[in-house]
């Protein structure tokens, strides 16, 4: 009985060791991929902004993929504003961040929602925009501006392209 569990233990690892691996280098060439990663800078000994994503394919020289980014922008040490999207880019070269598919930024200093299909950061400007059909919600205040916005990582001051505006009811929706 000894005999035949040794045969079968052994008959097992062989088998075992003769599978085909999952990934090998050599099938997916050019793929570089990690998860969990973080990209920031640091101005003074304070971080300026974060990017994070689940996963990341590092595999172009330019520019790496990003799923389920996060972009954290920070004002005077303290979080500002947080844009996420379901994938994204950065460019290392233009140091240029585009978040794409169900873009959202919310503004935590300014209480602030703004929807599109993409944004786009500009890390040399300190510049956010979009280019297509923009929602900005605060409280039951609406804003549409079909061509997109244009604003600073502050979101202070918003330019809005080819904009509407849905007035609240009264005036006490505006202090929601």
């Amino acid at each position: 009985m000894r005999k035949y569990t040794a045969l079968l233990a052994g008959l097992l690892l062989l088998n075992a060791c003769g599978k085909k691996e999952t990934f090998s280098p050599e099938e997916n060439a050019g793929v570089q991929m990690a998860t969990n990663v973080s990209i920031f800078e640091s101005k003074d000994n304070q971080k300026q902004w974060i990017l994070t994503a689940d996963a990341v394919d590092f595999a172009e020289l330019s520019n790496a993929t990003l799923k389920n980014p996060v972009l954290l922008l920070k004002q005077d040490g303290k979080d500002s504003a947080r844009v996420s999207g379901n994938t994204g880019s950065f460019d290392y070269l233009k140091k240029q961040v585009s978040i794409s598919g169900n873009a959202q930024i919310h503004s935590l200093s300014e209480r602030v929602l703004i929807t599109t299909d993409r944004f786009f950061y500009d890390v040399n400007e300190d510049k956010i925009w979009s280019d297509t059909k923009t929602t900005i919600t605060r409280g039951t205040a609406k804003s549409v501006a079909k061509g997109g916005v244009v604003t600073d990582s502050k979101l202070n001051k918003i330019e809005l392209k080819h904009h509407a505006t849905r007035v609240p009811k009264t005036a006490s929706e505006l202090k929601k």
